[in-house]
């Protein structure tokens, strides 16, 4: 028998063919960290362009949160304040209430003196005045208006006009009692009490010159 030859081919794999198939892998992974980078290049560069402004709480100016979120002193002035209506509202003096009238159904007739004061109305006249003083036209003599309110409990519903002894013209009363008017509050007419069904009744009201406010 002769000698034992050796298979062309080694059962064994190179070392050369093994030390190329590992290189793939570190090519693969660099393959990766440079993708990863140049989305990161780019995404950064778009989140600072597009990045939402912040948005001011409400009631806080947005230069405080510009400044960083520092509230001004609030002794400092400010430009752009509202100011209350009421601040600079003019002084209206209210006389005293009289009562005209308080009615019943039936020919009966209640002198005006043994009326009872409906509060509620009265209140809310004052109020609805006072609230109102810059719907009166100026002038340097003052204004006197005398207010008249009447309130019907049967028909639930009231009505506002103006007594003879108002100085300023028709045109303009109709303008400041359209302002007093609007200022009513809605009443419930069930919850107020009363004796009467219908009544009148009238506060004068003094504004004062125009060189006072």
């Amino acid at each position: 028998m002769g000698p034992r030859l050796s298979p062309p081919f080694p059962s064994r794999p190179s070392p050369y063919r093994r030390l190329g198939a590992g290189a793939e892998h570190p090519v693969r992974v660099q393959m990766i960290i440079a993708l990863v980078a140049g989305l990161v290049l780019v995404a950064v560069p778009l989140y600072l362009w597009r990045r939402p402004e912040p948005v001011p709480e409400r009631g806080v100016p947005s230069a405080v949160v510009d400044a960083g979120g520092r509230a001004p002193d609030a002794a400092a002035p400010s430009y752009g304040t509202i100011v209350d209506a009421a601040a600079v509202t003019p002084a209206v003096k209210l006389g005293p209430f009289k009562t005209l009238r308080c009615a019943d159904p039936g020919p009966g007739k209640t002198p005006p003196e043994r009326c009872d004061h409906i509060t509620f109305f009265e209140d809310a006249l004052t109020r609805a005045i006072r609230d109102n003083g810059l719907c009166a036209p100026s002038r340097k003599a003052g204004v006197t208006v005398s207010f008249v309110l009447e309130m019907d409990f049967r028909r639930k519903r009231t009505k506002l006009f103006w007594g003879k002894s108002s100085s300023l013209p028709r045109g303009q009363l109709k303008e400041l009692f359209g302002c007093v008017e609007r200022a009513l509050p809605s009443p419930d007419w069930g919850s107020i009490p009363h004796q009467h069904a219908r009544y009148v009744v009238s506060v004068p009201a003094s504004y004062p010159p125009s060189d006072l406010f």
